[in-house]
């Protein structure tokens, strides 16, 4: 058989009823047997495409795992801790069992998109597949970048989008009403008052607290790696590194924290305390498990007698109250440390719509000043006088 020259290929129906495509990449044979001739001249035409846009022998042979690994490598080298056990995890559960073993030239469009309908149908949420596309996505970018496969099949696909939950906020008496069961733990007044978010607020640290500015810098959130234990990381975005102004008396509740609940905590720990500087410390001085925070939360909302919300909502409560009293949402963007885009789109119907003033000031401005008749005729009487002076002069 003559030798076939580069990106050539062919199908051959065999005895046992099935079909073998055959593509030579750089003078070597790549073979694939399939059950059906359209499978065959599917992946035929797939591959002799690929091969045109540089396909090379070695790239052809390489699975999804053999590059997940090594990409996930280099993903912990460059990311937040915390974004790169979800993309572990993810993989792990999900990318893997299912496209692990094919063959990078071989991930096509049609086969991400069974693989998500695949995910659906064993009940996976929509919000998970979300995440899954997230890293799939991140991940053929790179393979395409290393001219692996000819484009990132992942831009086109159909992805699940999850129903946008609606939000759930308290007003003023249901805050006020809750924080009377709390009255001595300034944890939860900080919370509504700011929008901290629970990492921020189980993170925050004495050093961080300027008491004579009256204000807190927010500087890193506590992540709990899935082995355990806790890992101090920086906010994930430029806008979550901020500052906080707090009212007098929140400054004052955090002195008197300071001064008397920490010392009998360390007190009460003795020689298991472990020093870490932390503002709302676990019982033993380590940063508090925020599983365990959220749930102390929801049963103190039952003793206070309110509507259920999670943990999280306290940040849209606090989100909600700043803007309904009319504060600009670039001021209370910044409080929250999150862009005025995403501020707008999540709370817009919190903000004051004074429809009423905007429409007086506009009318006012386009309302054309009418000259009366007596008055132009005056005008253009001096205006007469004026040039005849001038041209006498």
């Amino acid at each position: 058989m003559s030798k076939r020259s580069h990106g050539e290929g062919s199908l051959c129906h065999r005895s046992n009823g099935t079909w073998l495509a055959q593509v030579s990449i750089e003078g070597k044979r790549v073979s694939k047997t399939f059950k059906l001739r359209k499978e065959a001249q599917e992946w035929l035409t797939n591959t002799t495409g690929q091969v045109r846009q540089g396909l090379t022998y070695s790239s052809s042979k390489t699975s999804v795992n053999e590059l997940l690994i090594i990409w996930l490598a280099a993903k912990k080298t460059n990311s937040r801790p915390a974004t790169e056990e979800q993309y572990r995890r993810l993989s792990r559960l999900y990318i893997s069992p299912f496209l692990g073993n094919a063959k990078l030239q071989d991930i096509s469009p049609a086969k991400i998109q069974k693989f998500y309908r695949e995910l659906e149908n064993r009940n996976i949420g929509k919000r998970t597949i979300e995440l899954v596309h997230t890293v799939l996505h991140g991940f053929l970018s790179h393979a395409n970048k290393l001219g692996l496969i000819a484009q990132n099949w992942a831009e086109m696909v159909e992805v699940p989008r999850p129903d946008k939950r609606e939000m759930s906020v308290w007003d003023e008496t249901q805050v006020n009403q809750f924080l009377i069961t709390v009255p001595e733990d300034p944890f939860y007044r900080l919370a509504f008052a700011t929008g901290m978010r629970r990492g921020e607020l189980i993170g925050l640290q004495w050093k961080d607290v300027d008491w004579n500015a009256a204000m807190l810098q927010i500087r890193r959130q506590v992540y709990e790696p899935e082995g355990g234990g806790f890992i101090f990381q920086g906010p994930k975005t430029e806008r979550g590194r901020r500052g906080i102004r707090l009212g007098p008396g929140l400054i004052e509740a955090l002195r008197n924290h300071y001064k008397t609940t920490i010392p009998l905590m360390k007190a009460i720990a003795g020689d298991d305390w472990q020093e870490n500087d932390l503002v709302f410390p676990s019982e033993k001085g380590t940063p508090r498990n925020g599983y365990n925070v959220s749930k102390a939360f929801d049963k103190l909302i039952k003793i206070a007698g309110l509507p259920d919300i999670r943990f999280h909502d306290i940040r849209h409560t606090a989100a909600s109250i700043m803007l309904l009293h009319g504060e600009p949402p670039v001021r209370v963007a910044g409080i929250l440390g999150q862009s005025v885009a995403v501020l707008l789109s999540t709370y817009a119907h919190y903000i004051q719509d004074d429809q009423e003033r905007a429409s007086r000031l506009m009318d006012d401005i386009t309302t054309i000043t009418a000259i009366e008749l007596d008055d132009c005729n005056r005008l253009q009487q001096k205006t007469a006088i004026f040039a005849e002076k001038k041209a006498v002069q």
